[in-house]
């Protein structure tokens, strides 16, 4: 049995991480850390944590939820997120939503940076044995390297 199925708070705080990692254009791996970093009364539902002596409740926690990602029932939940830098350095979360058709596919990419969310990237492309998925994420990053990336609401 999960260290967090133990205690209601503690399956709240696994809710709640949830909720909070698709806001924010996380999966469990990459928002574990900055979840835990950004709680202040995450150390009660962590108090249920069978820890030894010395150990950092906090990054046990961090663990824990990183973790989540290999739970086939909380994994289906979450996109793939993909990231990438722009000359400025600046970093860029996405996940994107491809819809196939016989002329080609369009693409859908909701974009964060740090916790910001910034908008939606949307394009579309063609091609004869095009990797769509390929062709959709050069085209979203193109436009996030480019100097005013351009965003429209949703």
């Amino acid at each position: 049995m999960p260290l967090f199925h133990q205690a209601h708070a503690a399956s709240d705080v696994r809710l709640q991480f949830i909720d909070w990692a698709k806001r924010h254009g996380h999966s469990p791996a990459s928002g574990a850390a900055s979840f835990v970093d950004q709680q202040a009364d995450l150390d009660a539902a962590a108090r249920h944590l069978p820890l030894n002596p010395g150990e950092d409740v906090r990054q046990e926690l961090r663990r824990y939820l990183a973790s989540l990602g290999e739970q086939q029932d909380v994994a289906v939940q979450f996109p793939p997120i993909y990231a990438c830098r722009n000359p400025q350095g600046q970093g860029f979360r996405y996940s994107l939503t491809l819809v196939l058709a016989e002329s080609g596919v369009e693409w859908k990419a909701r974009v964060w940076s740090g916790l910001e969310y910034l908008g939606l990237i949307v394009g579309r492309g063609a091609g004869p044995r095009a990797n769509y998925t390929r062709l959709a994420r050069m085209a979203v990053e193109q436009e996030l390297t480019s100097d005013t990336p351009r965003f429209t609401l949703g």
